[in-house]
């Protein structure tokens, strides 16, 4: 037999190991014992009772089926009368609920006719209230943009923030973190009555996306703490122009000495000003054009895909599907090492078909081309009604695709000190073809009321031959508002990309993450033109302000 490894503490005896068993035959057999008369009538008589029992058996068996099918059908009974009982309960609260929710408190988005997709609520966003269903109103210099802005806003009640995958901290913890935001705003706000709970929602969203988009999972905390600290001391709103975040909100009895210090910094600003060579080497327009009028070519060649085809204002079901083309352009990827180019709308790659269809659509950037359409005009001497001139104003356009090409439908102004002047939609000389929702944010112009000779004279009511206009690459611009200015600050010129000479051009987004290190264009509704145009101002503020301190 082999030894156990466990021998010098197994719990078995090993001493018996080496010692032979004994025979069979010495082995003791048990005897049985024969029962007599008595006992064997006895296990007998048990044998019969047993058989008997045996035989009743499945009787109580089928017995007990029944009464328990019976117990069971009374209980699913009176569940389904509890069940019942309590849809009625629900239904009961909901309608008393729904009947008693004023009209600013929150309620379940409606779906219209023109989409079945819900509308999500502003404060269920990550990023900025949601404004894809605000329309641009008409702005004057005696108007207050902050009312405008907060008299749109009709969601209150704690913000409830959408869980994001990428954030560096604990989706738990950021809406603690914006519950307590909302509670201080409330407070700020509560002179406000309505409109301030409204617009305590909004700023609580954006108070923690700002604090989350300038942290790490280490620094969220911290900064958290010093804003709420922060909040804590503000006192309660003397009006709406006493409103803001920390960090964009001034206090009011500062705000007199800061618009001056606002006012000394733009005194230098006629020192950025492109030259006259370095706007038309960037497609500026700068003279009017001249010459004979250009031979019509109804082929164009297609902005999205490059195809030729041939211009018509009468499309057909098929020509609207005619342009299959991929929404983003090509960006490059490591891939096993290889440097690769793909298109991130759909992660396919450079040459793959389209992952978007649409109608043909075109740009024409010959100015003789552009005059002889709708023709430019050259910026006056002195303002349209004789009205004092703005020194530095920010632009910034939104156009769309028709059949007439590449027109303007919305332009927005703000002066230097950052407050809308100016905000109107525009209602092109062509049939629409695409509204380019997806940068302009703009899905109607059915509140548009000025056609372009109208907005640009409303426009230049604003701004004389002197006065600075501010904005990222305004060649295209001015192109759409039929437009000679050369008094103009490109924040694209202005911080140069380092392949300039090869057209390349640093994004506003990607400017104001380098230099003013907040996030921009981050709706999928759109671009915000006076976040856009306030941006411009902010950059040329920045490098003004760096070059005097060095």
């Amino acid at each position: 037999m082999p030894s156990c490894p466990r021998e010098s503490f197994c719990v078995y005896s090993h001493t018996l190991k080496d010692t032979p068993l004994p025979a069979a035959d010495l082995v003791p057999t048990p005897q049985k014992r024969k029962l007599n008369a008595s006992e064997d009538s006895r296990s007998g008589q048990a044998f019969t009772a047993q058989q008997q029992q045996r035989a009743t058996k499945p009787t109580s068996t089928v017995s007990g089926k029944s009464s328990s099918t019976s117990s069971s059908s009374s209980t699913s009974k009176s569940s389904a009368e509890v069940a019942a009982a309590l849809a009625a309960k629900k239904r009961k609260l909901a309608a008393e609920i729904s009947s008693s929710t004023p009209s600013g408190s929150r309620s379940a988005p409606a779906t219209t006719p023109a989409s079945s997709k819900t509308t999500t609520s502003p404060a269920v966003l990550m990023a900025r209230p949601d404004t894809s269903s605000r329309k641009p109103a008409t702005t004057n210099a005696t108007s207050n943009p902050s009312s405008n802005a907060a008299s749109k806003l009709t969601v209150s009640g704690p913000p409830r923030l959408k869980i994001d995958i990428r954030a560096h901290s604990k989706p738990l913890f950021r809406q603690a973190v914006a519950t307590q935001f909302y509670n201080e705003f409330l407070r700020i706000y509560a002179p406000l009555a309505q409109e301030g709970a409204c617009l305590a929602t909004a700023h609580a969203v954006d108070q923690e996306k700002d604090v989350h988009s300038k942290t790490n999972q280490g620094s969220y905390r911290s900064l958290a703490a010093s804003i709420l600290q922060r909040l804590k001391k503000r006192a309660p709103s003397t009006g709406i122009d006493d409103v803001g975040i920390d960090g964009v909100w001034l206090d009011p009895s500062l705000k007199a000495s800061e618009d001056v210090a606002l006012e000394k910094i733009w005194k230098d600003a006629g020192k950025y000003v492109q030259t006259v060579e370095q706007l038309e080497e960037n497609g500026y327009p700068v003279a009017i054009p001249t010459g004979a009028p250009p031979r019509h070519d109804p082929k164009k060649e297609c902005e999205r895909c490059t195809k030729m085809f041939e211009v018509s204002e009468d499309l057909e079901g098929v020509d609207m599907h005619a342009c299959q083309y991929h929404q983003m352009r090509l960006r490059n990827k490591l891939h096993n090492g290889d440097k690769i180019k793909y298109f991130p709308c759909c992660d396919a790659p450079q040459g793959s078909t389209g992952c978007q269809d649409g109608p043909h659509v075109f740009k024409d950037d010959e100015f003789l081309d552009l005059h002889h359409l709708i023709p430019f005009i050259e910026t006056p001497k002195d303002c349209l009604g004789g009205k004092k001139p703005h020194s530095v104003v920010a632009m910034d356009c939104e156009m769309c695709y028709t059949t007439g090409g590449f027109e303007m439908i919305r332009i927005s102004v703000v002066d230097k000190l950052g407050k809308p002047i100016m905000d109107e939609l525009v209602k092109p000389h062509n049939p629409v073809l695409d509204m380019n929702s997806r940068f302009s944010g703009i899905t109607s112009l059915d509140d548009a009321k000025l056609d372009l000779d109208q907005a640009r004279d409303k426009f230049l009511e604003l701004v004389n031959r002197d006065t600075i206009v501010v904005g990222q690459s305004l060649e295209n611009d001015f192109k759409v508002l039929r437009l000679i200015h050369t008094k103009v600050i490109d924040t694209a010129m202005l911080y140069p990309h380092p392949q300039a000479y090869l057209n390349y051009r640093y994004s506003l987004q990607k400017l104001a993450k380098m230099h003013l290190s907040i996030n921009i264009q981050e709706s999928e509704t759109g671009h915000d033109s006076f976040e856009d145009a306030k941006t411009c101002l902010d950059l040329v503020r920045v490098r003004m302000e760096k070059d005097t301190a060095s």
